[in-house]
């Protein structure tokens, strides 16, 4: 009896499976680079952007971004019913957090995997 087994895929296809969300961020240049870092290890699509070019992107092409972390929520509240976005802060303002349909919280600093996990909460990504 012949058996063939399938080679088991390298992490790299496993990304390329799994490449879940369009992810923008809009924060300063340092965050930026360290979550398309955590999140582009887990397969993700990370962007960066300043307030004015997401808000622009989210208007031509909404269909690009499924999910929004920033500092500043009060720029993208235009989208609140919308948009599932990640507000990330020291001290966040829960009651503008709330005027978003989909959102989540989370304080600096953060552990990558309570980043992980929101932002797969977010996104509906496993």
């Amino acid at each position: 009896m012949e058996m063939h087994t399938a080679p088991a895929p390298h992490e790299g296809a496993l990304l390329t499976q799994c490449a879940q969300a369009s992810i923008l961020v809009v924060e300063d240049p340092f965050i930026q680079k360290y979550l398309r870092t955590v999140l582009g290890r887990r397969g993700y699509q990370v962007r960066g952007a300043d307030a004015r070019s997401a808000e622009e992107m989210l208007r031509s092409t909404p269909e690009m971004v499924d999910l929004v972390i920033t500092n500043s929520p009060r720029d993208f509240l235009a989208f609140a019913r919308t948009l599932p976005l990640l507000y990330m802060s020291g001290a966040p303002d829960l009651e503008l957090a709330s005027r978003f349909l989909r959102s989540r919280v989370i304080r600096k600093p953060f552990h990558p995997d309570q980043l992980l996990r929101l932002v797969e909460d977010l996104t509906g990504s496993l």
